[in-house]
């Protein structure tokens, strides 16, 4: 895809790069990654800006103990390295992966401090897009501290199954225990134990070790949920 076909396909990238000097954007580059390739790892020296023009990534971070933590998922529109970058830090926080396959553009970090200095209107999406993410973290992280880890998994589960349960269909939860628990930043030894819970209470349905939900226990988990809050 060129440079053009990048900017133009999309109103939102024809606005947003409507200010790059065109010196930046003639050093711009459209990368194709494919799925489960790892874009910036953590620890690792921040280069680049990568703006995702389609496909999904996930945000995880890797402790020495071994644990993984999943923090986010990002789908296209959305910006990768601006914390580190703006935040003048020399490594990067956490890895991204694709999840499906993803094209990007890569701007150098130079080039991507230039243009905001530059681009009033990107420096405005930009202290949007931070606020946003802050926003969110901040409040799911208070949500976690305030609620018990039944409270956190049902809500989870419940957001899951939603959509096919407004459309009358039996949910089958294709999350693996182990991506729920890095999903949600709890244990996987916390997750099987509170799943066990729901099975015995006949708020889910459990089949060949996977989670199945129907409408009655949908509405059976909301009213549990409202007991825990």
């Amino acid at each position: 895809m060129s440079i053009e076909s990048f900017i133009n396909n999309k109103p939102y990238l024809a606005n947003l790069f409507m200010g790059m000097p065109a010196e930046i954007r003639m050093k711009c580059v459209v990368e194709n990654f494919h799925a489960k390739t790892v874009i910036v790892k953590k620890d690792e020296e921040p280069k680049y800006i990568y703006i995702v023009y389609s496909g999904t990534l996930k945000i995880f971070n890797e402790f020495q103990n071994g644990r993984i933590l999943e923090t986010a998922i990002v789908n296209d529109m959305d910006f990768l390295g601006l914390i580190e970058i703006l935040a003048s830090k020399e490594k990067i926080a956490a890895t991204v992966e694709t999840v499906t396959d993803c094209i990007a553009l890569r701007i150098s970090k130079k080039d991507f401090l230039k243009w905001m200095e530059s681009d009033h209107y990107l420096a405005v999406i930009v202290a949007k897009k931070m606020a946003k993410d802050f926003y969110n973290i901040a409040y799911s992280n208070g949500e976690l501290l305030l609620n018990s880890t039944m409270y956190t998994i049902i809500a989870y589960l419940i957001k899951l199954a939603k959509e096919d349960i407004d459309k009358g269909e039996i949910v089958f939860i294709n999350k693996k225990r182990q991506q729920i628990a890095d999903e949600l930043g709890i244990s996987l030894r916390t997750v099987h134990r509170n799943v066990k819970q729901l099975k015995q209470q006949q708020l889910i349905t459990i089949e060949n070790a996977k989670i199945y939900i129907n409408e009655n226990q949908y509405k059976a988990l909301i009213d549990k949920l409202k007991e825990l809050s």
